[in-house]
């Protein structure tokens, strides 16, 4: 918590030496110290907000400091970012990336970028495991990630302004596809599936 500059003039007055030619207050040394209290106080307040610099998530003077020392995103999601608060966000996660190949990582690494994944494994079926009703899944079918995911919007066709041609409906997909897919394991394929929220 930092002093305003009256609290460091008041301390500053404290560690002064007694005495009676010291002793008076409102006095040329008063003054003079007055002098030190107040940018005292500004570089207390500097410091403090400082604290906040050093994490991208709330960095703001040395977000760009981040950004050079990551270099342009792979993805280039820094070009398509417009708010400060996108740009710590993508900052953070690469700033974090530490690796992984683990479902679980890759869960967390897409909430760090604010967006919640599911991702589901198949393995392949045997005799003996199965039950009357299960799904049949081929062999090498274990390499296979389905991501689960929300689209960032849907866009459906309207009678009047669309024409002929056009889809029927269209979702807007996620940037985590690209980010996810730098960094699957090399021996596994990422299939996202987008599902829509009811009444969308």
């Amino acid at each position: 918590m930092t002093r305003s500059a009256a609290e460091i003039l008041t301390s500053l007055i404290g560690k002064r030496h007694p005495g009676f030619a010291l002793g008076k207050r409102g006095g040329v040394l008063d003054a003079v110290l007055s002098g030190f209290a107040a940018p005292t106080a500004d570089a207390e307040a500097e410091a403090e907000a400082l604290m906040d610099e050093v994490d991208p998530r709330t960095a703001v003077k040395l977000l760009p400091d981040f950004e050079r020392v990551l270099g342009p995103d792979p993805c280039g999601r820094d070009t398509e970012a417009s708010s400060v608060k996108e740009r710590q966000r993508i900052a953070h996660q690469r700033w974090i990336a530490g690796g992984g190949q683990s479902i679980p990582y890759f869960i967390s690494i897409a909430a760090a970028l604010g967006v919640a994944i599911e991702i589901e494994e198949f393995w392949p079926s045997r005799a003996g495991v199965l039950r009357a009703g299960d799904r049949l899944v081929a062999e090498g079918e274990q390499f296979i990630w389905r991501v689960k995911l929300a689209p960032l919007g849907s866009i459906k066709f309207r009678a009047g302004a669309g024409r002929a041609g056009y889809p029927l409906g269209w979702i807007i997909r996620s940037g985590i596809e690209c980010v996810l897919q730098r960094l699957a394991p090399a021996h596994t394929t990422l299939v996202f599936s987008y599902t829509l929220e009811e009444g969308a």
